[in-house]
């Protein structure tokens, strides 16, 4: 490992001396942005009653994220900043404490060449179909599949691009952590993917093994999780596109084995423009819990069918949601309080890019 890093750091090194004898063009610093809100719903009646991220209320107008982002290039060199203000950016982070102002994302980056580059800071996960900002996704409501995955990593990743194909390896903290300090470990995570992206299709094979959260009172003894993930997508004419993420994780608990586990998802994504300024999502995901190593509940399965509407007034996009879940298990809560296999909610979203 350490040998690992060492040679990461000395590419890194050896790359910025030598660019040091050519000449720096300056570049001018670029800023964009994004927010979201959103009522909902639940038809439980019941606080808390969804089980994935960032939309968990009932009755309420909820502020989602705002999020601030600059990035400057000079020469070979380059730095990210992505910063998030609100509920859903502390969610994000939920091991950096009771804040809701974070940082999501703070990259350093070096071109070595046109199609080598290596990457140090937090950065988004590049496990699973979605993304942590509204206006990335057309369905509002995450999925199983990104509540459970891992959210970020922070550590140094490489890339290398050749055509249409592109490998990426790293080397990073445990996952979703910013700090080893707060980990309570220097254990390491290893991250890597395959991708090809085409003129209408792409294809991203993922992986991430290594350490992750910690059992609680026990901060030198991480859990520790495998994942393989799958992303697709095709477009198939000017109208109709469909998305696929495929995703398998295996938990190992370092102090007790009889919470060693697996869970995975398969979720389906179809997208249809019905104008130009009105577009059709919907997702149809399952998921497994089985060995009830995310949920506690033993012999779990979800069926979680979305259907989104997404209208666009410039910058503004309208997003009217409905979303019905079923489990094999008494999962949810009804309107009496009473343990439940159904859950469904609809919601009203808004998100705005600048």
């Amino acid at each position: 490992m350490k040998k690992t890093v060492l040679i990461l750091a000395l590419m890194l090194t050896a790359s910025m001396t030598f660019a040091q004898d050519a000449a720096v063009t300056p570049s001018a610093t670029t800023f964009a942005g994004s927010a979201d809100m959103y009522y909902k719903v639940d038809f439980s009646q019941q606080q808390g009653n969804g089980k994935t991220s960032f939309t968990n209320s009932h009755n309420s107008f909820e502020l989602g994220m705002a999020s601030i982002e600059a990035s400057h290039k000079s020469g070979k060199a380059s730095v990210f900043v992505d910063l998030g203000f609100g509920k859903r950016a502390k969610d994000f982070s939920y091991n950096d404490g009771a804040n809701t102002f974070m940082i999501k994302q703070l990259t350093f980056a070096y071109d070595i060449s046109s199609s080598f580059k290596v990457t140090m800071g937090t950065f988004g996960t590049h496990i699973g179909y979605e993304l942590l900002d509204a206006v990335d996704n057309k369905n509002y409501s995450m999925s199983y599949a990104f509540t459970n995955g891992p959210f970020f990593n922070t550590g140094v990743k490489a890339q290398y691009t050749k055509g249409k194909f592109s490998f990426m390896a790293g080397v990073t903290n445990p996952t979703d952590f910013k700090t080893a300090i707060e980990a309570g470990s220097t254990q390491k995570t290893f991250i890597g993917q395959v991708a090809y992206v085409g003129d209408t299709e792409s294809l991203y094979f993922n992986v991430t093994t290594g350490s992750t959260n910690p059992n609680l009172g026990l901060p030198s003894s991480l859990k520790n999780k495998t994942q393989f993930d799958v992303v697709a997508s095709k477009k198939l004419d000017a109208k109709l596109s469909l998305g696929f993420n495929g995703t398998y994780a295996i938990v190992n608990d370092d102090v007790d084995s009889s919470l060693d586990g697996k869970w995975f998802a398969l979720v389906g994504y179809a997208s249809y423009v019905v104008k130009e300024d009105i577009n059709l999502a919907y997702r149809l995901e399952y998921f497994s819990d089985k060995d009830k190593v995310v949920y506690g509940v033993d012999g779990l399965g979800v069926i979680a069918n979305t259907l989104s509407l997404n209208y666009k007034v410039g910058n503004l996009t309208i997003i009217p949601e409905l979303r019905v879940d079923t489990t094999s298990k008494d999962f949810f809560t009804n309107h009496s309080g009473n343990p439940t296999g159904l859950n469904a909610f609809a919601l009203l979203a808004t998100t705005y890019t600048f």
